[in-house]
């Protein structure tokens, strides 16, 4: 994994889990709008293939799976990268600041009262440690 990608891609990230949780909300209720219909139960012969309901019901329960895994794919994501923030301390404020607040590092300089090249030269080296801690945890 990316650190910087994560990070630069956090509110993308977010917005496509919100989305993500919609659109299994929607299927679910498809499913539930499938079941409700007139199924009859009774005992299928030999060779019973399944029928169009019980078919969409299937396909509409692994598009769930599917957007499910995607969905804690990201989340999985979004909290390794908040996690390694919070382990920089003193730095943390300017990754947050610059990446989820979607601040300009110009802005983030004025707001701190330091030089547009302080900033930015904080911000990598505090990638740098994030995707260095980030390496070390994988491999232990």
């Amino acid at each position: 994994m990316n650190v910087q990608e994560v990070l630069e891609n956090y509110n993308v990230y977010k917005l496509r889990i919100s989305i993500t949780s919609s659109e299994i909300q929607e299927i679910q209720a498809e499913i539930y709008d499938l079941k409700s219909a007139n199924m009859d139960g009774l005992p299928k012969a030999k060779g019973y293939t399944k029928s169009q309901l019980e078919e969409a019901i299937i396909n509409a329960q692994e598009k769930i799976e599917e957007k499910q895994r995607y969905k804690d794919e990201l989340q999985n994501k979004i909290k390794i990268v908040e996690d390694l923030v919070k382990t920089l301390k003193k730095y943390n404020q300017d990754i947050d600041m610059r990446f989820y607040q979607k601040i300009s590092i110009e802005e983030i300089a004025t707001k701190k009262d330091r030089g547009y090249v302080a900033i930015h030269k904080t911000i990598e080296k505090s990638i740098k440690e994030m995707q260095h801690e980030y390496n070390k945890s994988k491999k232990v």
